[in-house]
């Protein structure tokens, strides 16, 4: 028998993965400048928390995307705190 804590994360999981695949672009301001994201998969890091996907896409609109790739490279990961905050901003701007 599931636990609650297991049935509230896994809802919470399928939640967080339906927002995600109905926007599924996000821009990020990172250390080397802004680059365009698309949503790719949802994982664990090795502490079990849920860790969100997004590669990097090659968008003439973002002149950082060259050097973000180089430094940074093609994948960037949030944490459901960090992804639910980007949509609370996106929401309020």
């Amino acid at each position: 028998m599931k636990s609650i804590d297991s049935i509230n994360e896994l809802s919470s999981k399928k939640s967080l993965k339906s927002i995600c695949k109905d926007k599924p672009f996000i821009v990020i301001n990172t250390s080397c400048g802004i680059g365009k994201y698309r949503f790719n998969k949802i994982g664990y890091d090795s502490k079990q928390r849920l860790i969100f996907e997004y590669s990097l896409i090659n968008d003439n609109n973002y002149k950082d995307t060259s050097s973000i790739l180089f430094k940074l490279g093609k994948y960037y990961y949030l944490t459901a705190e960090q992804l639910l905050y980007a949509f609370k901003f996106l929401a309020n701007s």
